[in-house]
Formats: structure tokens, C-alpha cells, sequence
């Protein structure tokens, strides 16, 4: 029988309508599983939880992940490689990758976990930093840095909010880019000036719902990019309730691009984010590719 661990944060999404570790092993407990419970307590705590699951139960245990992208992200990057699945039962702010692998309710978690399949899809890298739904650069890693200082009670809301802080104060910056053929090195394409946004998807969406690839398939081996460079502010604002409300947005300023691998350079220091989680990128000549190893995922069947 497969044994499931269930890695838990417990301040994950809002307070209200939050599901506890507990109430994940009692409703996995009711489905006939043995279940063993682990909160987490800091960053990086979930990450050594899962790497102790599958270096003890293999293709005998499943790690499920009570919480949202920012702790799916901890524990994917190490379950990527090996035999033990992920299950995700959704309970974070944005839950970009739960949907993303038709996961977006506690209920779908719960059947893809029962009832549904083993999927392997892509895990990409920046400079060797795995992640697995995507990572932004520019507007969209100043977008998730304000997003995390705000009220966890504002759910998805407070992505939104970022969106309108940044496109009222951010303006972009020079990046250098060489964009790979979908077939390794067979093309290149080079784009160079001022860039407002980035975003390398794996999943088909980011920061709370925004859809910024197009038709991304998780499993394809090719990261989707979406490019856009400086829009004026009225243009900014007009864009981006259809872009919160998770609609494809075409403008001039959009461009995207599907490819194996993608390098870029700054001359200055960038703001991104990996799966939501934000940082500042040093200057210099940088790397986002799709790895070889895989990510084995329940979902749906």
C-alpha cells in the first residue's frame, strides 16, 4: 500500500477556509491510505521533509502537499528525478500549479490522489535553481516581491494589487536575450533593449491567475516565454483586469516564444521570482533551460 506523507503549511493562503494538515489526513485517512503528518516551520523545511520521503519510500510513498506554489516549490525540486509522486491538495494565495494540473479545488486533489493517474512533466532551471510552474523577471518579479509583504486574507487579490503598484511605478530595463530553436541549438533568435516584463512558463499560469503563454503544456519540453516591452500607462491599466481575470492578452507590446533554452544578460541587478518566490537577480549572463529529469504528478484521470 502506498504510504502518503503529507507536507503541511500551516500559513499558507488565508486563514478563513484553510485546510489543515489534519483535516488532509483525515480525509486521505478516510479513503483507505496510511497517513503520516508533517508541518512545516520555516523555509526550507519542506524541501529536507520531502528528500527524507523518497530517500526512505521510493515508489512506496507520495508526498502531498497541503499549501500553495511557494511549497509545492520546495518539495518538487526535490521529488524531481525520483520515483515518489506529488499530490497536491490546494491552500495557498495563488494555487497557480494545483490548477494548472486540473487540481484547483481540495475535492480534484483528492481524486486525482484516489482515483486519477501519474503524469511526469518538465522541470525548468535558472542557473541550476529548479522550478516547475514558472519564473518571472522584471515587472513579474517586483510583482511578487510587493505581493508577499501584503495580507495573506487577500488570497489572489493581493497579486492583483501588486500588478497595479507596479505598473504605476515600474518602468523596465535593458535585457539581452538569445532564445534557442524548439530543437536545442537548430535556430536563434536575438532581442536586445528595454523589456517591461518576462515570464518563463511550464504551467499555463502565474501570480494568482494570470495567463501569460500561450497553450503551455506541462509535459512538451519546451518553456513558453512571454516578452513584453515598456506600454504606456493608460495601455497598462486598460490590459490588466482582462489579464487578472486569467484571459490571453494580445497587444503589439507582447511577444512570446516556445523554446528548450533561453539566455539572457543584465547590466543591472533584476528583480524575478521562481514559483512565486521572490528574489533579486544579480547582474551578468544568466541561464533558463527545461532539465532532463522529470516530475511524477497525480492528477486527473
Amino acid at each position: 500500500m502506498i504510504h502518503i506523507t503529507v507536507i503541511a503549511n500551516p500559513f499558507a493562503g488565508a486563514a478563513r477556509g484553510r485546510l489543515s494538515g489534519a483535516q488532509a489526513v483525515a480525509l486521505l485517512t478516510k479513503r483507505g491510505f496510511q497517513v503520516e503528518l508533517c508541518l512545516t516551520k520555516g523555509v526550507g523545511h519542506a524541501s529536507s521533509l520531502a528528500a527524507e520521503v523518497a530517500a526512505t519510500a521510493g515508489d512506496q510513498g507520495m508526498v502531498v502537499v497541503v499549501g500553495g506554489d511557494g511549497t509545492i516549490h520546495e518539495v518538487a525540486q526535490v521529488l524531481a528525478g525520483t520515483s515518489c509522486p506529488l499530490g497536491v491538495l490546494p491552500s495557498g494565495s495563488g494555487n497557480d500549479f494545483a490548477v494548472g494540473i486540473g487540481c484547483p479545488t481540495v475535492q480534484a486533489g483528492l481524486d486525482a490522489i484516489t482515483d486519477g493517474r501519474e503524469q511526469e512533466i518538465d522541470v525548468c532551471a535558472l542557473d541550476g535553481r529548479p522550478f516547475v510552474n514558472s519564473m518571472g523577471l522584471l515587472a513579474s518579479g517586483a510583482i511578487s516581491g510587493t505581493a508577499s509583504g501584503f495580507w495573506r486574507w487577500l488570497g489572489s487579490g493581493r497579486y492583483v494589487v501588486a500588478s497595479l503598484l507596479t505598473i504605476l511605478t515600474y518602468r523596465g530595463q535593458d535585457v539581452d536575450w538569445v532564445i534557442s530553436g524548439s530543437s536545442l541549438d537548430v535556430s536563434q533568435e536575438r532581442l536586445s533593449g528595454e523589456f517591461l516584463l518576462a515570464e518563463f512558463c511550464n504551467g499555463p499560469l502565474t501570480g494568482g491567475g494570470f495567463r501569460l503563454g500561450d497553450n503551455v503544456d506541462l509535459a512538451d519540453g519546451l518553456l513558453d516565454l512571454c516578452l513584453v516591452r515598456p506600454i504606456g500607462l493608460v495601455a497598462g491599466l486598460g490590459i490588466l483586469p482582462g489579464a487578472a481575470a486569467g484571459r490571453m492578452i494580445e497587444h503589439p507590446a507582447f511577444s512570446r516564444f516556445k523554446s528548450r533554452r533561453v539566455g539572457f544578460k543584465t547590466e543591472k541587478p533584476v528583480p524575478y521570482h521562481l514559483d512565486g518566490e521572490p528574489g533579486i537577480l544579480e547582474a551578468g549572463s544568466h541561464r533558463v533551460e527545461v532539465l532532463e529529469k522529470k516530475l511524477k504528478v497525480m492528477v486527473p484521470a
